[in-house]
């Protein structure tokens, strides 16, 4: 009898660990779909990703690399000064030029003045203690002066003055411009900020003697034609 009591004892607490594994292993599927069914619970997994992502940016992982963009170089002092250089020796290599070509006495003038003034920014920046590079702004400017030249050359009288303060023109505005731009910006020695800061309003006014010649040369150009057509017409009439 006491064994048979026991084996119903035995049966039932079976029974009843079978009945407690079964709803147990029921419930994960269901807390599974529940957890994958939850949008805070995804928004809480995208956060945390978010927050690794920027703290490996932080530590200079390879995260980082969409924001190291390659930033052009500015110019170093000795590739200024190679600019600054090439820029006054094209002016007074032009204005020594005019001086012997112009045709104009005001032209002349301009031409000397070309030559005294770059002349003397060559000497002061001479005295520095910053060396010169070639670089492709210096180049340019110096295979432009050439090519300038060498137009120059092949032409006399009006025409070789017209274009030779058209030139002053043109090279005095870009001039201005790098030095406003790209120069002094990029400038560290303090003696050579110092001389591009002197040199600047000397370009601002020779730019606008030349703009001021310009425009003098072409009303005079225009007075000559006229009073020779004035001429013409009088001879008409005396005949």
């Amino acid at each position: 009898m006491l064994r048979g009591q026991t084996a119903i004892v035995y049966t039932a607490a079976l029974a009843l660990a079978a009945l407690t594994h079964c709803k147990s292993s029921n419930s994960e599927p269901s807390k599974t779909a529940q957890s994958a069914s939850d949008p805070s619970s995804r928004e809480d997994s995208a956060s945390s990703n978010s927050s690794s992502s920027h703290a490996s940016a932080a530590d200079g992982s390879p995260a980082q690399s969409s924001s190291s963009r390659s930033v052009p170089n500015a110019l170093d002092d000795a590739q200024i000064a190679a600019i600054t250089d090439a820029a006054n020796s094209a002016e007074v290599e032009q204005g020594k030029l005019a001086q012997s070509k112009a045709s104009d006495s005001r032209v002349r003038t301009f031409a000397t003045m070309m030559v005294d003034h770059h002349g003397e920014a060559r000497r002061d920046q001479g005295a520095l203690s910053v060396g010169k590079q070639d670089n492709p702004d210096s180049q340019r400017l110096s295979d432009e002066a050439e090519t300038a030249v060498q137009s120059l050359q092949q032409k006399s009288g009006t025409d070789f003055d017209r274009a030779y303060i058209q030139l002053q023109c043109e090279e005095h505005r870009k001039v201005l411009n790098t030095l406003e731009q790209k120069l002094l910006p990029a400038a560290k020695d303090p003696g050579l900020k110092a001389y591009l800061e002197k040199l600047k309003p000397k370009i601002e006014a020779h730019l606008a003697q030349a703009e001021r010649l310009q425009k003098e040369l072409g009303s005079s150009e225009g007075k000559s034609s006229q009073s020779g057509d004035l001429s013409g017409a009088q001879r008409a009439l005396n005949r």
